[in-house]
């Protein structure tokens, strides 16, 4: 008998001793949780929106847009000034502000957008409003650029940044892997046309009722949906030409490597009409 209740107290001193210890090795082993809410609010980008205007100054002959931050969509109004709406989304974690620069270069206006030494912390999409029969140049990188229906001279640039443009005056757009999506929306315009890339995809909508001629050369497909005769070139690629009326209009297309895609339109009455529809 009392070998039995040596034996009960030693499994209670056992049991009094492993109860704590496994208490011990839970609390150890058990992952612990933070509240990451405080962390993920200073993580999320701050939008901000601004609306600021740039008074036209006497002698002004073009405007000249510098975006390498975000999108940049072309409107058309008829102020002396020009007008940006911009979106701004700052990131974390600098939450870099952006600032919108004016100056005068000549008979340009420049617009650049600009970030404190350059970084790229912060995002800037833009609507800037320009008048419609002025001459604008765009510049940006790898973010898109849209104009439509422009009735001055129009110049777009970017590395891969995608093109859309429209235009009833002459066209300048060079991109080097972005697509360019173009097109002529009258029968003669003054000067020449060059759309231009170095592996993006082009895509060229041209009247043949007009006094136009075309050119184009790729070292990689070129197609066309009427009769444009299409011939290899002795360097690889493709290349084509045609002549309507006096030919005085002039669309050039170069590719190094990209492919071509020349495509008939016709101009319907709404498209000699204005820009007001813009979406």
């Amino acid at each position: 008998m009392a070998d039995m209740f040596s034996l009960n107290a030693s499994r209670m001193r056992l049991t009094g001793i492993a109860l704590p210890l496994a208490v011990l090795l839970a609390s150890c082993a058990a992952p612990t949780v933070q509240d990451d809410s405080s962390r993920s609010t200073l993580q999320q980008p701050r939008i901000e929106r601004e609306d600021v205007e740039f008074a036209l100054d006497k002698g002004v002959a073009s405007v000249v847009v510098d975006n390498p931050f975000g999108d940049i969509h072309v409107r058309d109004h008829d102020k002396a000034e020009v007008g940006v709406h911009g979106v701004i989304q700052r990131l974390a974690p600098d939450f870099a502000p952006v600032k919108v620069v004016s100056s005068r270069q000549g008979r340009e206006m420049h617009l650049t957008v600009t970030m404190p030494g350059g970084k790229s912390a912060s995002r800037y999409d833009m609507a800037v409003y320009v008048p419609a029969d002025m001459a604008l140049s765009v510049r940006s990188t790898t973010h898109r650029v849209v104009a439509r229906k422009r009735r001055g001279p129009l110049a777009i640039t970017t590395s891969s940044g995608d093109i859309e443009a429209t235009s009833y005056s002459r066209l300048d757009l060079s991109t080097e892997s972005g697509m360019i999506r173009a097109a002529q929306l009258v029968e003669r315009w003054p000067g020449t046309s060059h759309l231009q890339s170095k592996s993006g995809r082009i895509i060229a909508l041209v009247p043949l009722s007009g006094d136009v001629s075309i050119t184009a050369q790729t070292g990689g497909k070129l197609s066309t949906d009427f009769g444009l005769s299409v011939h290899p070139r002795a360097a690889g690629g493709f290349e084509a030409a045609a002549r309507y009326g006096s030919g005085a209009s002039e669309l050039r297309i170069d590719s190094v490597s990209g492919e071509i895609v020349i495509d008939q339109s016709f101009i319907l009455v709404d498209d000699q009409g204005s820009a007001d529809d813009d979406d």
